[in-house]
């Protein structure tokens, strides 16, 4: 084909032939550019089209993942590769050329297989984590491997392509001494593996997870796990990336076993002024008695202390057993959670009085919401406490406080 041009060139318009010769060759690699393009036209337009049309008939959701990752326009490149690899034909006047161009269209083809493979392995990853089980067993990490892999031998083919076939050898069989420079340049990635195997085995952390890693500053949701980081969205909506390894070296706190239980801890206490405890008289016993959860409460334990007072010498005050107002609030509270309906009740529920301090005497609320959601969690708790706080009046009881400016205010009034 370059010959005939050449031979036409230099009869039709008496060209020297060795410019005749360059012009030829320009002119064919020309022609052979424009039917690539035309073939890569026709290729993408009609046979893609057709594909497209195909995919969106069937059933299968995967065709049409492939179809989006665009893995047929990855091989629709293929083609025109091929169209140059049959005109390599016609420059069999110079085979060093002819060889050129076969190895470059060689090494071509293997770089697009490359690609598709890439984007097939993508496709693999998000049909898997379409799938419910994904979040507990995430393969992200172990698909990169599987690339860096094929990156590596794809690499050494082509090197192999373009010089000579001992050097492919000699690349492949120094792998094993160059390990020790492998794991140097991919330790992380290394580490990212085994790490990432270890949290998917022990089931320690999956996509959608809560943590909690003070070290990273990382507070919120697991939103990818790969090879050689885990990507959290922290509550304040930025980013932490933190390196897989670190799951294994570092302490963290995963959340999901509270949201898995469907309970949310409330762990938290009211601080009572201790001057305002007392024994109750009979004025606040009659107050309380109107209230119906302390009913029962109230009348079983003026029997027992009438039994009680009955049986022992309680001639002196200081023998007698009386009812508090701070003890008949905590038997109000409990009842008070009980009957909440947003508290957990096959779960721990208490209210206990802690140590005395120097704020007053804790009364700590212990239980846990059935609503494990943050929002909801925190009105269950407002709501809780709102009515505590208001409620402590009607039992004589004051909450602790330090002295603010309106209380020196009043003094020096």
């Amino acid at each position: 084909m370059v010959e005939n041009i050449e031979n036409w060139l230099m009869v039709e318009f008496q060209i020297p032939m060795n410019i005749a010769s360059i012009i030829s060759i320009i002119l064919t690699v020309l022609g052979i550019l424009l039917v690539c393009l035309i073939v890569d036209i026709i290729t993408k337009r009609l046979i893609l089209t057709g594909i497209k049309k195909f995919v969106m008939k069937t059933e299968n959701v995967i065709d049409e993942m492939i179809f989006e990752k665009k893995v047929f326009h990855n091989l629709a490149h293929i083609v025109p590769a091929i169209i140059v690899y049959i005109a390599s034909a016609w420059f069999s006047f110079n085979e060093d050329l002819q060889h050129v161009l076969q190895n470059i269209v060689y090494a071509y083809i293997l770089f697009i297989l490359g690609l598709t493979a890439f984007k097939l392995l993508d496709t693999m990853v998000e049909f898997y984590q379409t799938k419910e089980y994904s979040k507990s067993r995430p393969i992200k990490g172990i698909i990169q491997v599987v690339k860096i892999v094929v990156a590596v031998f794809i690499a050494i083919f082509i090197v192999a392509i373009f010089t000579k076939e001992s050097t492919a050898w000699a690349l492949l069989s120094s792998l094993g001494g160059m390990s020790a420079i492998i794991i140097l340049v991919f330790k992380d990635s290394i580490l990212g593996l085994v790490a990432g195997i270890q949290l998917s085995a022990n089931k320690q952390l999956r996509i959608g997870d809560w943590i909690e890693m003070p070290k990273f500053n990382a507070d919120g949701e697991v939103v990818d796990i790969s090879l050689t980081k885990i990507t959290v969205s922290n509550w304040d909506k930025t980013l932490t990336n933190i390196p897989a390894y670190k799951f294994l070296d570092e302490s963290f706190k995963n959340w999901q076993g509270m949201s898995d239980a469907g309970g949310r801890r409330i762990k938290r206490s009211i601080y009572i002024d201790m001057t305002s405890i007392k024994f109750l008289d009979e004025e606040m016993m009659s107050h309380l008695m109107e209230i119906e959860c302390l009913q029962h409460y109230l009348t079983h334990k003026q029997q027992d202390i009438k039994i009680y007072n009955k049986e022992h010498n309680t001639n002196n005050a200081v023998n007698e057993r009386k009812l508090t107002n701070i003890g008949t609030f905590r038997a109000y509270v409990l009842e008070y959670l009980k009957a909440n309906p947003y508290i957990h009740k096959d779960y721990t529920l208490l209210v206990r009085q802690l140590a005395a301090t120097d704020h007053g005497l804790p009364i700590e609320v212990y239980c846990f919401t059935n609503d494990t959601a943050w929002a909801s969690y925190e009105g269950i708790m407002a709501d809780i406490f709102d009515h505590l706080l208001a409620i402590l009046d009607g039992f004589d009881l004051r909450i602790y406080q330090n002295p603010t400016g309106n209380d020196f205010r009043k003094i020096t009034n």
